[in-house]
């Protein structure tokens, strides 16, 4: 479909006049906690949705290419470091240098506090491929040409995530968003506004995906009471992913050109990244908008469930996973000559079980959550790297890490990096507390789990990753390690 045909049907015709309507009357009350991000919080009341980029806060610093610290909080300082961070990418890539690229890459990650895609990046620019690879899809996500959505497939579109669509927008002349869980958050939300107050009686058209926050946030609008589940981006397809960002980006352009919204912000392409960065802001937490009732995020009573049963919250409980033991069952998978991929490591679990133990197919698919891109991303890996992820300690670390010298933790506004955040809470649980009853109540009081057996699972895969790479000691204390690597950490939530 192109982008004619998209913004020609009806529903999505409506939803422009309705985002038109609408937004300028709509109230938003933002409450921020405090945060490397926002520090001190943000509580604003704000009438209209053009206003929202006045309070916009993302504290974030980079390094530029001589090494010089790149520093920006509010949108106007965000807009002056993300133009040289674009500047520094375009060049790069339609120089062919893979090198350059890649370190601006890096840096448009540094700058967005995500990690997720450092592996995949590293690997295009070692095979040569990292420049051809961002052009072609350049091509296939612009907003004014004459793509079709069916360009982004699973043979055009190899990884997407939230470090990825910031890459992808940066290149972008024409105005893509960044799609990250926030945004997909708020619009999903306006949409389900829409929704409830259009007269078709069709099922939705539009269903925006999104991402698990960090905290306690909420952004499903499906944890809102009425509201439309999203489908999450751990459970869709990478071009799903990137062809939602066509779509946003359509939509935004549609809204842009009936309106003088942010006409202080330049050309069309800068105005439309002034609406997502209100999204941005929006999206932090969907309670922003004055929605009186939402669902508990951490309760799954009967009407929960009858909302929206797929989608309730995890915080940082990840399935239950004996770590060390799956790396070395993945080593013999991938001794034993099979292609490379989850499914086919999936069957080979199933074909030959520890011990004589059979495991369950949903089993054998959960023992492969740390394999993600948005985790350690280990298939594919080159087999001397592997071997020393599955030797683990410091140097292991190192390689899972795709690093010589290994860098400080990010805490990210995702939900991505399951397993490091569960090594630092539950390092932090054992330097705090010195029984497991103490322990469990750490976890629970501070919001990482909501269930005394979700934090003992929580804090499980924390002592197996932490004992593994070395961060915590046999005791499950932090090690000297444990503080290098997470020196700069806070776990507000």
């Amino acid at each position: 479909m192109k982008r004619n045909q998209f913004l020609a049907q009806p529903e999505v015709e409506s939803f422009v006049v309705w985002l038109v309507e609408h937004l300028p009357k709509l109230t938003f009350s933002l409450n921020f906690k405090p945060s490397k991000f926002v520090p001190g919080g943000l509580k604003r009341q704000v009438q209209g949705f053009e206003h929202v980029i006045e309070h916009y806060r993302w504290k974030a610093s980079w390094q530029d290419s001589n090494h010089s610290s790149v520093d920006s909080q509010t949108w106007g300082e965000t807009q002056r470091s993300l133009g040289q961070l674009r500047e520094w990418l375009t060049s790069a890539v339609r120089a062919g240098d893979e090198q350059q690229a890649l370190q601006a890459c890096l840096q448009v990650l540094r700058w967005g506090g995500v990690r997720g895609a450092v592996v995949f990046l590293r690997r295009l620019a070692e095979n040569g491929r990292l420049t051809a690879y961002l052009q072609k899809m350049a091509l296939h996500m612009s907003l004014d040409g004459d793509n079709d959505l069916s360009d982004l497939d699973a043979n055009s579109v190899e990884r997407f995530d939230a470090g990825l669509t910031k890459i992808h927008a940066l290149l972008d002349t024409s105005g893509s968003p960044i799609y990250d869980s926030r945004v997909g958050a708020a619009i999903g939300m306006l949409y389900s506004r829409f929704r409830q107050q259009w007269t078709g009686t069709r099922k939705p058209l539009l269903a925006f995906p999104s991402g698990a926050a960090r905290g306690t946030q909420i952004r499903n609008p499906g944890k809102m009471l009425g509201g439309l589940a999203a489908p999450q981006f751990s459970a869709i397809a990478y071009a799903e992913w990137a062809r939602w960002q066509v779509r946003l980006g359509w939509i935004i352009r549609a809204v842009l050109e009936r309106t003088e919204w942010f006409a202080d912000q330049g050309a069309l392409p800068a105005r439309c990244h002034a609406f997502e960065a209100s999204l941005f802001m929006l999206g932090y937490d969907l309670r922003c908008f004055d929605v009186t009732q939402a669902l508990d995020p951490y309760k799954a009573p009967a009407d929960i469930e009858a909302l929206a049963p797929e989608i309730k919250s995890t915080g940082w409980v990840p399935t239950g996973h004996p770590f060390s033991r799956v790396l070395n069952d993945y080593l013999a998978f991938r001794k034993s000559d099979s292609l490379d991929n989850k499914a086919n490591f999936v069957a080979w679990l199933l074909a030959n079980p520890r011990n004589e133990e059979p495991v369950s197919l949903n089993t054998a698919r959960g023992y492969c959550f740390p394999f993600s891109i948005q985790e350690f991303d280990l298939f594919e890996r080159p087999f001397v790297e592997l071997e020393r992820i599955v030797a683990g300690g410091k140097d292991g670390l190192c390689a899972a890490m795709m690093t010589d010298v290994l860098e400080p933790f990010t805490v990210s506004d995702e939900r991505e990096n399951v397993c490091l955040m569960d090594v630092l809470i539950t390092g932090n649980a054992y330097a705090q507390a010195a029984t497991e009853k103490e322990r469990i109540d750490y976890v629970l009081s501070a919001g990482y789990a909501g269930t005394e057996n979700s934090a003992k699972t929580l804090m499980a895969l924390g002592r197996n990753v932490g004992r593994h790479f070395g961060l915590l000691d046999a005791q499950h204390l932090p090690t000297a390690l444990f503080e290098q690597f997470f020196r700069d950490c806070s776990l507000d939530v």
